[in-house]
């Protein structure tokens, strides 16, 4: 390896050739072991100011400050909030500073949060918050509703389910479109069929759900209906994790992108029908027990006998 002054000797000498027609580029890129078009960008620099110009220039900002750098002001408002709000990240705290009237990327407040050292520097130590898990203690109590895309947008098919937060017990049935109509047809469905009174039903706020016609629906037969804050899936954790396990085994499997919405509903219903009176499960407050084997526990037990019908529900549908 030769000295940075050697180095830069030997640029010039083999530049000074290449414009006295005595060597090619190409040649100079593979004694230095560069691309052809450094050479060229070497070239062109001695050609503007000599030797100067091929001296290695430190880079980022030439005056100290960056000439975009976010203003002291918003700075340490993305600091204040990120103390207050210590389990939020850097998008959450961009929107609230959106709503505030400041537009900053999620990116930045990164980089502002890392250079202050708030976080993310190398001796941070951040502690993580301890995941409440949690199990109702009867069926009906709450139900976790959402729908999911077996093959994303590309198809029109759009999975409506529900799980029972106690029993696991999950209803489902595939549409065309996930809309407010979606909704409430679905929602009657399980309504009729559900082996309990449903008395509250958990959602995100998608459209198909923050729409009026769903909570007059709602309202009209006395169920409750809890939303989720922005950006918290955790709080529909059991659904959510339905999805994945529905996912592997049976849309993978026996799913086909060329099914009609008939067969994809057969398949469906099968698939319920193992996953609710088969499949034992191991979370919270299960046991190794079916969905059919909670909810028959919970009757046998009297934990809510006037909640738990053994008959489907009929509830002004």
């Amino acid at each position: 390896m030769y000295p940075s002054d050697q180095l830069l000797q030997m640029k010039e000498k083999m530049l000074k050739k290449v414009l006295a027609k005595e060597m090619k580029l190409r040649d100079v890129a593979e004694i230095f072991g560069v691309t052809r078009q450094s050479t060229s960008k070497w070239l062109a620099k001695y050609k503007y100011g000599g030797m100067a110009e091929l001296v290695p220039k430190k880079s980022g900002p030439k005056n100290g400050t960056c000439w975009n750098r976010t203003s002291d002001e918003i700075e340490n408002r993305v600091v204040e909030i990120a103390k207050e709000h210590l389990f939020k990240g850097p998008d959450w705290i961009s929107d609230e500073l959106f709503d505030e009237g400041i537009e900053i990327d999620q990116s930045t407040v990164y980089r502002i949060l890392k250079r202050r050292k708030t976080r993310y520097y190398t001796n941070y130590k951040h502690k993580r918050r301890k995941k409440k898990s949690y199990c109702l203690d009867s069926p009906g109590r709450e139900i976790q509703l959402d729908c999911c895309f077996p093959w994303g947008y590309q198809r029109k098919a759009v999975v409506f389910d529900a799980i029972d937060d106690c029993s696991r017990w999950v209803m489902g049935k595939v549409y065309k479109n996930h809309t407010a109509e979606s909704t409430i047809e679905f929602l009657t469905e399980i309504i009729k069929t559900a082996p309990f009174k449903i008395q509250a039903i958990r959602t995100d706020q998608g459209s198909e759900f923050m729409n009026k016609k769903v909570a007059r629906f709602l309202a009209e037969r006395d169920i409750e209906h809890k939303v989720n804050p922005p950006y918290t899936p955790q709080h529909n954790g059991k659904i959510e994790r339905f999805h994945q396990t529905f996912k592997n085994d049976s849309v993978l499997h026996n799913w086909f992108f060329d099914d009609d919405l008939e067969t994809l509903n057969f398949k469906f219903q099968q698939y319920l029908s193992f996953y609710n009176y088969c499949r034992k499960h191991s979370g919270l407050g299960m046991n190794k027990l079916t969905p059919a084997q909670k909810i028959a526990y919970a009757i046998i037990h009297n934990s809510f006998s006037q909640n738990v019908n053994l008959i489907p529900q009929q509830n002004n549908c």
